[in-house]
């Protein structure tokens, strides 16, 4: 008679890995030998590099909406030049290199830091000035500063018109610095036009506010050197941006949009006319005033990510994440969907405790 399995065999067993087309998993090949045309003077490009899609880590999430961080930078081009972006997560073959763009701006996360690296050197070889950004440039300068003609550290929003005016006068200099202090008000909107519209579950890729009431430890606004301040973009400014999109379903991408009650309320007012769906991302205490849920409700929140991180109160205090206790989670997430608003919860894995 064979032994009975263990209770927890089916969790010691290696699940074989689903099949994915290569497309998704390898990046578009770069050519050495591609010649390119000629450099187009005055053209910007800018480039969301390739990362290898994981069917157990948020996969699909490249093609709900699109990033808001290039496109934002794109809307501070300077007039007298032409920009173009350009995904290589949406699996449009290698990028392009003809004509020649006269500078290629690429972000940068630790995700594709390699990708982003072999992209900077293809365009490079080639004649174009590069020029990179993102969080990863910001922690690791020293690592980026080879691979580019520039680094763009901090607010990539105001740095680049600054950028291509130089290039434009041929003084570029190797590093530019800005900080989150300028109002947020004051950045202008993202250029959506650039975005191939059939390639995301939805284009409305919004954004109202920056920065979080919490310091999370193992969040990004936790990352050594980054001062983002939490700061609001005025209500009428998001409202347009919706009413202008001819898009049914957004997506707040702010990371925490409940982080003032009193300006989420202000928004949803707003937004109620509209009668549009949306989704956010908030933290549970959202739900200290189920007034606001109700006004998210009203102005059409279908749907809430949470980071609930751990049902353990010292793993919490570890991650300095300032939250309602764990046992109250049930009694708050019922308020949510007494709304009907759908929690998609996120747990964080590897805690002490």
């Amino acid at each position: 008679m064979s032994p009975r399995p263990a209770a927890d065999e089916p969790f010691r067993a290696h699940a074989r890995r689903p099949w994915l087309p290569p497309d998704m998993t390898t990046p578009p090949p770069l050519d050495p030998l591609a010649p390119g045309g000629p450099i187009e003077r005055r053209f910007a490009l800018l480039v969301n590099p390739f990362y290898p899609k994981d069917p157990h880590a948020s996969f699909g999430k490249h093609v709900l909406t699109p990033t808001l961080a290039l496109t934002s930078v794109a809307g501070a081009t300077p007039p007298g030049w032409r920009v173009r972006y350009w995904d290589e997560n949406l699996l449009q073959g290698p990028p392009p290199v003809d004509p020649v763009p006269e500078v290629v701006g690429i972000s940068v996360h630790l995700t594709f830091a390699g990708r982003a690296y072999d992209l900077a050197r293809w365009y490079r070889a080639r004649g174009a000035r590069v020029v990179l950004g993102g969080l990863h440039v910001l922690s690791c300068p020293d690592e980026a500063a080879p691979h580019a003609d520039a680094l763009a550290i901090g607010d990539g929003v105001q740095l680049w018109p600054v950028i291509l005016d130089d290039v434009t006068a041929g003084r570029l200099q190797p590093v530019y610095r800005a900080t989150w202090q300028r109002p947020y008000r004051e950045d202008p909107p993202p250029r959506r036009d650039l975005v191939p519209p059939g390639s995301f579950l939805t284009t409305a890729s919004l954004i109202a506010t920056r920065g979080c009431h919490n310091r999370c430890g193992f969040c990004y606004l936790s990352t050594d050197g980054l001062r983002m301040p939490y700061q609001v973009r005025d209500v009428e400014q998001v409202v347009a941006e919706l009413r202008d999109s001819d898009e049914p379903y957004a997506v707040f991408v702010d990371n925490n949009l409940g982080s003032r009650p009193e300006y989420v309320r202000a928004l949803c007012r707003a937004l109620r006319p509209l009668e549009r769906i949306w989704s956010a991302a908030v933290t549970i205490d959202v739900t200290d005033d189920p007034g606001v849920v109700r006004e998210m409700a009203l102005a059409g929140c279908t749907g809430v990510f949470i980071g609930f991180e751990s049902l353990s109160d010292a793993n919490l205090r570890d991650a300095r994440k300032r939250t309602p206790r764990p046992e109250d989670y049930a009694r708050r997430v019922r308020i949510l969907h007494d709304h009907g608003i759908q929690v998609n919860g996120s747990f964080v894995l590897g805690f002490d405790h």
